[in-house]
């Protein structure tokens, strides 16, 4: 694990602008008076080497400087869940949920569970409009739910349709962020969390009329979820001081 996060902070320092350097080099008393940039840099990499983890980490979040682990080196890592979480990449549902627009629209959840080997949920209602979800894990007896997917479904799936969806990462042809949900979740019920979608379900967007090819009127259905899942990660962003959710590592 540390050799994968310490790569990962490696990276983010060297991609950082001078302001968020100097900001680091500040938290780690260092004099950088007049000094270049590569010598900045090099400094707090001597520095942050006597640091833990999760101190490096709250360095980076201290002074929002980006920084991503992807799902699937997680997985590649055999990294536990528990370690990922100890961290304190993950943001909890209920910051993100801090506002009363957020907390009116996510007001539907499913459960997930492991089912011959298939991850499915048992108590999803399958209603057909757009939507965005957050995909969160909880360690059983605890009360804090972790969000590490930030997502959207189209009309004509639902939100049980895109559960099913992600059936297809059992199978070669899946793809491959089908693949790593399964594995994901997989390994965290195996370790003793649960998981769930918390989501929001678009219905009152109103249909809109076009003309077609053949300039005749055509009443069609429009797809607003990109935009909203857009909001949703900057959200998501600025509340994490810009540490992207695991299946999110792109999304900066």
């Amino acid at each position: 694990m540390e050799t994968l996060f310490n790569d990962a902070i490696i990276r983010a320092i060297k991609k950082t602008k001078m302001p968020n350097l100097k900001l680091i080099a500040t938290e780690l008393n260092l004099t950088i008076e007049k000094a270049k940039k590569e010598e900045i840099i090099s400094k707090i990499m001597e520095q942050m080497e006597t640091k833990s983890i999760k101190t490096k980490i709250n360095i980076l979040k201290k002074t929002n400087t980006s920084f991503a682990i992807h799902v699937k080196d997680v997985i590649s890592n055999n990294i536990p869940v528990e370690n990922i979480i100890d961290t304190g990449i993950c943001l909890p549902l209920d910051k993100l949920m801090n506002t009363p627009e957020l907390c009116s629209k996510f007001t539907n959840e499913c459960s997930l569970e492991n089912k011959n080997d298939k991850i499915i949920s048992p108590d999803c209602v399958n209603k057909q409009t757009q939507g965005l979800y957050v995909l969160t894990i909880r360690k059983r007896e605890e009360d804090v739910d972790y969000i590490v997917k930030i997502g959207s479904f189209a009309e004509s799936q639902g939100m049980k349709k895109r559960i099913d969806s992600f059936g297809g990462g059992n199978y070669d042809t899946g793809s491959a962020t089908n693949k790593w949900f399964q594995s994901f979740v997989k390994m965290a019920i195996e370790q003793d969390y649960t998981a769930k979608f918390t989501y929001y379900l678009i219905e009152r967007q109103q249909k809109i009329t076009i003309l077609d090819l053949f300039d005749e009127e055509s009443e069609m259905m429009p797809y607003i979820t990109r935009p909203l899942e857009t909001q949703l990660f900057n959200k998501y962003h600025e509340l994490n001081h810009n540490i992207s959710p695991i299946f999110g590592a792109n999304c900066l």
